[in-house]
């Protein structure tokens, strides 16, 4: 469109009309940001809305992120990732996890007794990011990585409380690293985003569900489990926010640092509060709830448990190293190599 003076005229107009100038009105960025949760979720809610909103307040609306919950841009959780790198959305809130295969040194963070809360282990993932992490995240600016708190197993009709009682029953996995953990426990895994958890539980397509106490209230697991087997040595997925590299550096500086001061570590353990937190509430949830049992491992129980786990460890570790990863230096970083 060729602009004219009237045009000119008409769009700083519009502009002032506003209380911008000319040439805020055209430099003002949005970004994108996409996820599979529902608003409601504790991290949409009470972590990524302020963030949007403290990045919006130090831009003086020069940038703002725009939320779609819910896959509002269309898409399963699963594509998250990939929407960022092809440029459908600018950030994502997903799972790695999901696609396990894109991720592998994130893939061995979810191995078992890496770590004992949620800030632990983001704590951890932060210490461990630079020297082994970062080569999985070639095409993002991670605005986020977090630890939730440890999988639990809710089960509707059988009760899980020694590893024996794993065999034959089919659970829900967020991850092909918790399905290994299920099948090597003699569980059929059954990968399935956290949003199918409750019609498959209701319906009998799975026996229980591998996943966080946080879990349970932001998707209303305990109308349809019975039994939560909590405290286990079972893998922590870790969560991220990352945003599509280029469309990061191409941003001016004053924006860019704006990015850089608000997000990271420091942001990473807000979730990780939240989530620990909601890992405490939902377990009170659970005592409280009619006709629903909680079953905690003990002590003695979970060393038991993670010296079980022990030949997976050691063959994860085994094949990191084969497809020419550190990955015995990262699995060595968790202590969880004798």
């Amino acid at each position: 469109m060729t602009t004219t003076r009237r045009t000119f005229l008409q769009g700083s107009l519009a502009a002032a009309a506003t209380g911008l100038t000319s040439y805020e009105a055209q430099a003002a960025t949005e970004l994108k940001l996409h996820s599979f949760v529902p608003p409601r979720h504790i991290i949409w809610a009470d972590v990524l809305t302020p963030w949007t909103k403290e990045v919006a307040q130090m831009s003086k609306d020069e940038l703002t992120v725009r939320m779609f919950p819910a896959m509002q841009l269309g898409g399963k959780p699963p594509e998250l990732y990939r929407q960022m790198v092809q440029g459908i959305s600018d950030i994502v809130f997903t799972l790695p996890g999901y696609t396990s295969s894109d991720f592998p040194m994130m893939a061995l963070t979810e191995l078992p007794g890496t770590a004992k809360s949620a800030d632990d282990g983001t704590k951890k993932l932060w210490n461990h990011f630079d020297k082994f992490l970062a080569r999985d995240f070639a095409d993002a600016k991670v605005l986020m990585l977090w630890n939730s708190d440890t999988a639990a197993i809710m089960s509707k009709s059988k009760p899980v409380r020694t590893i024996e009682d794993f065999k034959g029953m089919k659970i829900r996995t967020p991850s092909a690293a918790q399905s290994a953990q299920l099948e090597h426990f003699g569980a059929t895994a059954i990968s399935m985003p956290v949003t199918q958890i409750y019609n498959s539980l209701d319906r009998g397509v799975i026996d229980a569900a591998m996943i966080p106490m946080s879990a349970a209230l932001d998707f209303k697991l305990i109308e349809v489990a019975k039994y939560y087997t909590v405290h286990a040595p079972l893998g922590r997925s870790p969560f991220l926010v990352s945003m599509q590299k280029k469309r990061y550096e191409a941003l001016p500086p004053n924006l860019k640092k704006i990015i850089d001061d608000t997000t990271g570590l420091k942001l990473s353990l807000k979730g990780a509060a939240a989530y620990d937190k909601q890992s405490l509430d939902g377990i009170e949830a659970v005592k409280k709830a009619k006709d629903r049992e909680l079953i905690e491992i003990t002590d003695k129980q979970y060393a038991a448990w993670l010296k079980a786990f022990r030949p997976l460890i050691e063959k994860k570790a085994q094949e990191g190293e084969k497809a020419g990863l550190p990955a015995r230096g990262l699995v060595g970083a968790y202590g969880l190599l004798s």
